[in-house]
């Protein structure tokens, strides 16, 4: 069968696979959560919102997605409504895969597949309910552009990635130093702030203290992941509050090192690497990605789709083992706050926790592993020609 017709296929297989998903199952409580916030938008604004609770650190135009959503028919297949635009962002994201290997021959024919088919996706896609996915596709378009030497292209869609969540902003630096290595900073900067800025415009202006203690200020959630989940697991007191709020001293002053720890990584990495060539940029933006999901101080499991297109793209067999080991977590999890199978309605508590929470050191090592790897063995790189523009 043809390459490209194989992949396609299963890509569309999936696709068909998660709007089911989504049609027939509420999801997690990141659904209800955001339906709350869609009603409350649609019916008071958007700046009462992050007025109304810390909780919503989410940026404008994700409010007002989610109070579109809900005004269209008060309601109705907002479950649906909500996961539509990850689950044709996974879609999309195959797409790019493709056109790479078709213009740089990489990545190999059955990653994509694989890329195409991951339960990952199908898991966080098509049942969680959130817009991580989006995040990663528009990254990833990003990265493709820099690769064609496309610069306001690239800064467009990174900035449009940081509308979607404002983690993208740790890829910032790699992105800008690339583009100031090849004489084009300014460009990146300008098209990339600008962007930011027009969608951030309204509670930037009128809120900037809320909003940016909201949104910026996020910190995630203590005690499911990684180093957190460690000192969590010693039974002392100080480490004993779980989640983002009510945490002490102690873990405030942790978190805090580990955010300033990732964020000079980033910085070191994307000033490190700023000459090398544009078919290293995807490599770049993978390495600091690992920083973080090694050192994150916090963790949501609907993260893991963040940096699986550039891990597939740089690292096939990584990408593997890293997604073996995120979906067995994930199936774990999910089974857990759904009580058992068939998942529907899924609500993740404090209390089902300890039900879940060690099999989260399973990517958390296979990244470990592929850190170490990269570190003191041969850097990822993604080894592919730079693509003709067409």
């Amino acid at each position: 069968m043809n390459p490209r017709v194989l992949v396609l296929l299963a890509a569309t297989a999936a696709l068909v696979a998660k709007l089911y998903c989504a049609a027939t199952t509420v999801g997690t409580n990141d659904v209800h959560t955001f339906y709350n916030f869609g009603r409350f938008i649609w019916e008071n604004g958007l700046l009462a919102q992050y007025l109304e609770t810390r909780e919503f650190n989410h940026t404008p135009i994700v409010g007002w997605y989610c109070a579109a959503i809900y005004g269209v028919g008060k309601g109705f297949g907002y479950h649906l409504l909500l996961r539509l635009p990850a689950i044709l962002a996974d879609f999309f994201a195959v797409c790019v895969l493709l056109r790479w290997r078709e213009m740089a021959g990489r990545p190999p024919v059955w990653t994509l597949v694989l890329f195409a088919l991951s339960p990952v996706n199908f898991m966080i896609s098509g049942f969680h309910g959130n817009v991580d996915s989006i995040l990663a596709w528009l990254l990833l378009a990003a990265a493709w552009q820099g690769m064609r030497d496309r610069v306001v292209w690239c800064g467009l869609l990174f900035g449009l990635a940081c509308q979607v969540k404002v983690i993208p902003l740790l890829l910032a630096p790699a992105f800008f130093f690339f583009w100031a290595a090849h004489g084009r900073g300014w460009p990146f900067f300008l098209t990339a702030s600008g962007t930011i800025l027009a969608g951030w415009a309204f509670p930037l202006v009128t809120i900037p203290d809320v909003f940016l203690r909201n949104v910026l200020g996020y910190s995630s959630n203590w005690g499911s992941w990684g180093v957190t989940l460690g000192l969590h697991a010693t039974g002392w007191p100080v480490f004993a509050p779980v989640g983002f709020l009510g945490l002490t001293v102690w873990q405030t002053a942790i978190m805090s090192a580990l955010k300033w720890g990732i964020v000079g990584a980033a910085l070191i990495l994307a000033w490190r690497r700023r000459h090398r060539p544009p078919a290293e940029l995807p490599a770049t933006l993978l390495m600091v990605w690992t920083v973080f999901f090694v050192f994150a101080p916090g963790f949501g499991v609907q993260y893991l789709v963040w940096f699986a297109p550039l891990l597939a793209l740089v690292a096939p067999g990584w990408f593997t083992v890293i997604t073996a080991a995120s979906a067995v977590f994930l199936f774990r999890f999910y089974t857990v706050i759904a009580h058992g199978l068939p998942w529907n309605h899924a609500v993740s508590t404090v209390e089902l926790m300890p039900h879940w929470v060690a099999w989260s050191s399973l990517p958390w090592l296979a990244l470990v592993a592929f850190f170490l790897a990269t570190s003191v063995g041969k850097k990822p790189r993604a080894a592919l020609p730079v693509p003709q523009t067409t």
